[in-house]
């Protein structure tokens, strides 16, 4: 069994956009095909619009926020899971007064390079 946590996972250091953990891929587990990330915003603050080859959802754990995926905009806050089509634009704001928590899974997962590139940093 395999149990992973934000304390036993690399992340993205000390940055004030936000915060993301990789809690499973295949660089420190046995997954082969999916990674999970979870990652906080604080208020005020967003997710560049990005893209990648692995398809992605998010699963929003506490907060609201303002999904944007390619050309569409939507309000969401916890509870709600949005799919991410390969390739497409995306990104989150966080419009709420507290932080905004959400855990994303990607399929199939994403290049080593890509994944060293955005968590960098060992566990602390």
């Amino acid at each position: 069994m395999e149990i992973f946590n934000k304390s036993n996972s690399r992340n993205t250091g000390k940055l004030k956009i936000l915060t993301s953990h990789m809690l499973i891929s295949p660089q420190n587990s046995s997954a082969r095909n999916l990674s999970i990330q979870i990652s906080t915003i604080p208020t005020g603050s967003e997710q560049p619009i990005h893209a990648h080859d692995p398809e992605q959802c998010y699963y929003i754990i506490k907060g609201t926020g303002l999904m944007i995926i390619e050309c569409e905009t939507r309000e969401v806050s916890s509870g709600d899971a949005i799919y991410i089509p390969s390739n497409k634009k995306h990104g989150i704001k966080n419009i709420g007064d507290t932080a905004l928590e959400y855990l994303t899974a990607n399929s199939p997962v994403f290049t080593n390079d890509y994944e060293d590139s955005l968590w960098p940093s060992d566990p602390a």
